[in-house]
This record gives C-alpha cells, sequence and structure tokens, in this order.
C-alpha cells in the first residue's frame, strides 16, 4: 500500500478539498479505498469558460460531470460550491445545481456567470438557507429578493457587477442577514439608476467601488459597528449620507467628481488610519471636525487644492504621528503646490507634539511644494524621518531637490532626511 492511502480518510479528505474537482473524481481508478472517496469531498469547483464558438457537446459533457458530482456527495455539509461559468450554460442548469448545493447545507457559495443573453435568477430557497456563511456574486446574476429574507449565518457577502430589481432589493438583504459582518460592493454601468442603500448594524468591513462617471441617486450608509471602509467612487450622486461609526479604525475614501457635505466626512472622525484622495473644492465646509484618534494620514496629491485639505487635517488631528503625501504613477500630473501656499495660522498641534515621520512620494520640488516641505520640517518638533522620493529621474534635478531640502534648519534635533 502506498504511502498516501495509509493516511486516514478524514486526512485524505482535507487534502483533496483544495484539489480541482475534475481531479478529485479520476482518484476513484487509484484502489479500493479511493473508489468512493471522492463522494465525501466538501469542496466542489467547477470552472467552464469558452469565449469563442459554443461547442455544445463539451457542455454536455461538463453537465453530466457536474451533476454526477453533486448528486453523489455524501459529504454532511458541503463546506464550498464554487461555479464559474461563461455564457453557454443554461441557467435552468446553473439553479439547480445551486438548489442541490443549498439542500446539502452549504458553507459558501461562489457563483461566477458571463451572459450576454440575461441574467442568471437565484433559487429563493438561497435567501432562507440556515447555513450559509460566505456567498459571493459576480457578473450576470439579478439579486431577485423575497420579501422574506432569513439568512442567519451570513458572515460575508460580495457583490460584484451584479444587478438588482429596484431599490429595496439590496436594503432587504442586508436586513436579513442580521450577523453580516463584511460587504464588498462593485458597481457596473448597467446599475447606474440604483440606490446605494447600506444600512447594517453588524457590519464591520465594508468595501464599496463604483468607477463609472455618471449620474446616480441616493447614497447612504449607516453602518455603528464598522471597522474598515473602503470607497471608490467616481459617480455623482444627487445625495450623499454616512453616518454612525464611532467604531471606525481605518477608511480610504478615493472620489472624483463628488460633492462630500461635512456630516459625509464627519462619519469618519474615529478613524485611526486614513487615507483620503480628494480636493477641498469638492468639500462643503470642512471645519469644525477633529480626528482625535488618526495617528496615521495618506493623502493623495492628484488634485486641485489638495495642499489646504492637508491644512485642514493638520488642524484637525492633534495626534497625528505618520503623515504621507501620495501620488499614483497612473496620474499623469500632480497638483503641485501653488506658491504663496497658505499654511495654518498657528502651528497645528500634531506638529508641534506628535509627528514622527513625514514621506512625500513623486516630490516635484517646486517653489510651492518647497515652501510646504520648509513649512513641515521648520514646525515639526518630534520628527524622527523625514523622506522625499522625486518624481524625477534626472539626476541633476535630484541633487539639486537634496541641496534645498539639507539646508533647510528642522525644529527637531533627531529628524533624519532621506532622500530617494
Amino acid at each position: 500500500m502506498d504511502i498516501i492511502s495509509a493516511l486516514s480518510d478524514d486526512l485524505l479528505l482535507r487534502i483533496l478539498s483544495f484539489v480541482p474537482t475534475k481531479d478529485v473524481m479520476a482518484t476513484c481508478l487509484l484502489s479500493k479505498k479511493w473508489r468512493f472517496l471522492w463522494t465525501s469531498v466538501s469542496r466542489l469547483d467547477y470552472y467552464h469558460y469558452n469565449d469563442s464558438v459554443v461547442d455544445t457537446g463539451d457542455y454536455k459533457n461538463f453537465s453530466q460531470f457536474v451533476y454526477r458530482s453533486l448528486l453523489s456527495n455524501k459529504a454532511p455539509v458541503l463546506d464550498k460550491l464554487s461555479l464559474k461559468l461563461c455564457a453557454d450554460c443554461p441557467f435552468i442548469d446553473v439553479e439547480l445545481w445551486i438548489s442541490i448545493a443549498l439542500s446539502h447545507r452549504v458553507r459558501e457559495l461562489q457563483i461566477d456567470v458571463v451572459s450576454k443573453e440575461g441574467y442568471l435568477s437565484l433559487p429563493s430557497s438561497l435567501y432562507t438557507s440556515e447555513t450559509l456563511e460566505i456567498l459571493s456574486l459576480s457578473n450576470s446574476v439579478v439579486l431577485n429578493v423575497p420579501l422574506s429574507v432569513c439568512l442567519p449565518s451570513l458572515k460575508a457577502l460580495s457583490l460584484d457587477r451584479v444587478d438588482y430589481t429596484d431599490n429595496v432589493t439590496l436594503p432587504r438583504l442586508l436586513s436579513g442577514s442580521p450577523n453580516l459582518e463584511v460587504l464588498f460592493m462593485r458597481r457596473h454601468h448597467g446599475d447606474a439608476t440604483t440606490d446605494v442603500i447600506v444600512i447594517a448594524p453588524s457590519l464591520k468591513s465594508l468595501t464599496m467601488l463604483d468607477i463609472d462617471s455618471e449620474a446616480c441617486g441616493r447614497f447612504v450608509v449607516d453602518t455603528p459597528s464598522l471597522k474598515h471602509l473602503e470607497i471608490g467612487d467616481f459617480a455623482v450622486y444627487s445625495f450623499r449620507q454616512m453616518e454612525n461609526m464611532p467604531a471606525l479604525e481605518k477608511a480610504g475614501v478615493y472620489m472624483r467628481s463628488s460633492v462630500v457635505t461635512q456630516k459625509f466626512l464627519k462619519a469618519l472622525t474615529s478613524v485611526h488610519r486614513l487615507s483620503l484622495y480628494l480636493s477641498l473644492s469638492e468639500v462643503m465646509h470642512p471645519s469644525g471636525m477633529t480626528f482625535n484618534q488618526l495617528v496615521n494620514l495618506d493623502l493623495y496629491t492628484f488634485h486641485e487644492g489638495w495642499w489646504d485639505l492637508l491644512t485642514c487635517m493638520l488642524q484637525d488631528s492633534p495626534n497625528l504621528r505618520f503623515l504621507r503625501l501620495l501620488k499614483l504613477i497612473t496620474d499623469s500630473k500632480s497638483k503641485e503646490t501653488p506658491v504663496g501656499w497658505r499654511p495654518p495660522s498657528s502651528v497645528p498641534e500634531c506638529l508641534l507634539c506628535s509627528l514622527e515621520a513625514f514621506v512625500w512620494n513623486r516630490y516635484n520640488g517646486g517653489q510651492g511644494d518647497r515652501e510646504m516641505a520648509k513649512y513641515l520640517l521648520n514646525n515639526a518638533a518630534c520628527l524622527k524621518t523625514a523622506r522625499f522620493s522625486p518624481a524625477s529621474t534626472d539626476l541633476e534635478e535630484k541633487y539639486q531637490m537634496l541641496k534645498v531640502l539639507s539646508s533647510v534648519p528642522t525644529t527637531s534635533a533627531s529628524c533624519q532626511l532621506l532622500f530617494d
């Protein structure tokens, strides 16, 4: 008997759970011990993509394989079913496969369907599953959430470019998921008219992405238990509201073409780590907010007016310890600090008492940038490191930047100037 076959069935099943399903079924040919072992594997994945001419014979073999392995499965609980399917898979088959998995008390469902002719409608039994813990839906899937939803075990939900039947679909799904902790949403061009309303008391992590610059309806987020937030949003909403985030620890807000109200940003004031990709011109009435818990701030320098936003954040973040000014490589033009940049009327508390490290990525070295750099170096009393990474690759330009910066007197006696 070979060494692997001598292992216990539990250990063999554990190993097989990481093997593609088509290969798992092939193990039945190895020996008598392996003949029926594959029927107890609790993780099943099926992959059928065909972007060229539809091969009906190929799909027939594939569907028979899926039906056989699903119907033969004897695992007491199906840990995972993953379906990644192309346009030539009839939706009626997919719905049946999902229903079979639900009858096997599936814990994780991953459905990715690509179709040019319609949308997959999920079986109603999915919305009342007692065992489903992770649900991931992608592409040609439509959420047709019934009036009665009960998903008591659902902890993680991913909605990647799916469609919604109406504006109450998402709120209804979330209200029926009382223990949901992680939500990922990526919108697509076709659902631009749909409101985004996320009201979830138990939610701890929220990611919302919308890169299509179109006019949209309402944007409402109310998540009192939220700890991690990421918003990547280029859409123009007619109404934005974000509030009730007292537990927030980390947030990233990346926005273009959007008006952000003071109340919207005020929801972030409990955050410890914050990344901002927006300009002050897009923030209405930014004063009056205090980020008492903010320790780490990343501010992107692409937008017009980022320098004024930095001024406000320095004034309103008394305990800031780490500051980074960043520019994405994909941003063709970084907005350089204007000559005569207006520093704060008084030295911010964070510069006097807490700022330890400062990084300026893709530093341009123009007069306005030099004025800001000098102000920070002159006034940051606790600064330990100041790192500048020039945007230019010209050695002479880099040398002149270094020469200017190294001549700036620093308040902190222990400050180390680093130049990449």
